[in-house]
């Protein structure tokens, strides 16, 4: 729930006053409480009272062992503090981001099987003006008409705010046909002071759907004020185009218009055209390995990468590269280019690649790579994992890239999702299927999104959620150990591992 201050309130009142009822509950003085807790009563005393700012989670982590909280008091205690650092607003844009990361990660990317809904309507004898002001029957008519026309070879060009109802119909219409998903929508560019992306990240996880469902999905936005939007004066914001239909609705699908008129569809085609030159494309598709591998991450930019395993194509030598790469010769020197860019990048950028303890231990046994689709390639032997792990360790000691591994405590990686981050100009969302062999690749540069996700694992990088760089690299090496250890190479080795 959010919690709102008086502006003459310090931020660390409400953290107090929540304290002050769990010591009146648990009914234990000040000072034998500030004897538990190892700190002077004094201190304690300005805290409760909102004079003191709480200095670190450790005081909170403390206290709340000394009360005996519940996990859940614990939880609202701990978020509190974490309000009072960080400001309200930062704190929830987070909270919102990692939301959206753990939905995305929990979707199921196996496609369904193909809708057997197909429904065939006589086009004459739909009238040629269709009045709706019953919300089931407008949804009903929308599904019908929608879907026939897209059975029939339609695409589909559409201007309204991604939600959930729109989304599920988009998702119904175009399922298992070619037809194409052209999206017209706005951002909120009024609240960028004070709540940056908190309109755009609600949208945002539709759009995602959407585009890692239907290669043909492309989405295309504009700035506006999301109040203007909703304005009860704004009639009929809503319009969706087929080949046979113009269809203008309200904000909430409730009441509508359905012209059947080739007039009015090609003069709103006309329309549609005109202002989606005025938009900026918020996605690019990768459609084959080619093009997956181009967007892999920015070469002149620092890099965050979040992912199931640890990177490790930057740990590839050419000769475990060459033995096992399974791409046409071109594809085979266009993917060798970008590793070797990559790699003389790491000594100009920042790299931090976060990743489980399980994805790396299942890369020690397994030797399958979850960056590239399984058709790429074949799997490297234990040998060659050994080397590959060898120069990570020593990416990380020689200050090269930063390899940080998230504690499971704190954050479940999936193996259906990668996320990646260059320099707060890019976000790009790999989604995989279970069986590894298709992959749905969205990049997004939309200012206020890549901001959030920047900032959200720029904090969380720093976190108790996240070993520290010696912490990881001693995993690292328990890891090599438990294999056979081997002298890891040399930086002018790992400078040489591509040369041709």
């Amino acid at each position: 729930m959010p919690v709102f201050y008086r502006k003459d309130m310090m931020p660390m009142s409400q953290f107090s006053e929540l304290l002050r009822e769990y010591i009146k509950k648990k009914d234990i003085t000040i000072k034998a409480l500030a004897e538990k807790c190892g700190i002077d009563r004094t201190y304690l005393h300005k805290i409760l009272k909102g004079e003191r700012k709480v200095p670190s989670v450790d005081f909170v982590e403390n206290i709340s062992l000394q009360l005996m909280l519940a996990t859940e008091d614990k939880s609202r205690l701990m978020e509190l503090y974490n309000i009072s650092e960080m400001g309200e607003d930062v704190h929830n844009r987070r909270k919102q981001v990692s939301k959206i990361i753990h939905d995305m990660a929990n979707t199921n990317m196996e496609d369904p099987d193909a809708l057997t809904f197909k429904t065939e309507v006589d086009i004459d004898s739909v009238p040629e003006i269709s009045i709706y002001t019953d919300k089931r029957e407008l949804r009903k008519n929308l599904q019908v008409l929608i879907c026939s026309d897209v059975h029939n070879g339609s695409d589909i060009q559409v201007i309204a705010q991604p939600t959930e109802f729109l989304t599920n119909l988009l998702s119904i219409a175009a399922e298992g046909s070619e037809s194409a998903i052209n999206h017209l929508f706005f951002f909120d560019n009024t609240s960028y002071e004070k709540n940056t992306a908190k309109y755009n990240l609600d949208i945002f996880p539709f759009i995602c759907h959407l585009a890692q469902k239907h290669e043909k999905y492309e989405a295309f936005y504009y700035y506006e004020g999301a109040s203007a939007y909703f304005n009860s004066t704004n009639i009929m914001p809503n319009i969706m185009i087929t080949n046979n239909f113009l269809i203008r609705t309200d904000s909430d699908y409730c009441e509508g218009v359905i012209y059947r008129s080739k007039p009015m569809v090609e003069f709103y085609m006309r329309q549609f055209e005109k202002f989606k030159t005025k938009c900026a494309k918020l996605l690019d598709h990768a459609v084959d390995i080619l093009e997956y591998v181009y967007f892999w991450y920015d070469d002149n930019a620092n890099f965050i990468g979040v992912d199931f395993q640890p990177c490790t194509m930057l740990c590839l030598t050419e000769d475990i590269y060459n033995a096992h790469a399974l791409l046409p010769a071109d594809a085979k020197k266009f993917v060798k280019a970008k590793l070797t860019m990559g790699k003389k990048a790491l000594s100009e950028h920042k790299f931090v690649n976060l990743f489980s303890e399980k994805g790396l231990a299942e890369f020690m046994t397994t030797g399958e790579i979850f960056e590239l689709p399984r058709n790429s390639y074949t799997f490297p032997t234990l040998a060659e994992r050994k080397i590959m792990l060898q120069i990570m360790i020593s990416l990380c000691e020689n200050g090269m890239a930063d390899y940080r591994i998230i504690k499971n405590d704190y954050f479940a990686v999936s193996k259906n999702l990668c996320i990646n981050i260059s320099d707060n100009t890019s976000l790009n969302i790999i989604a995989r299927n279970n069986c590894f062999s298709d992959f749905s690749y969205l990049k997004i540069s939309e200012t206020s999104l890549v901001q959030a996700f920047w900032d959200y694992f720029q904090h969380f990088i720093d976190s108790d959620a996240v070993c520290s760089h010696e912490e990881t690299i001693e995993i690292l090496r328990s890891y090599l150990e438990k294999m056979g250890d081997q002298k890891p190479p040399t930086v002018m080795i790992l400078f040489k591992l591509f040369t041709h």
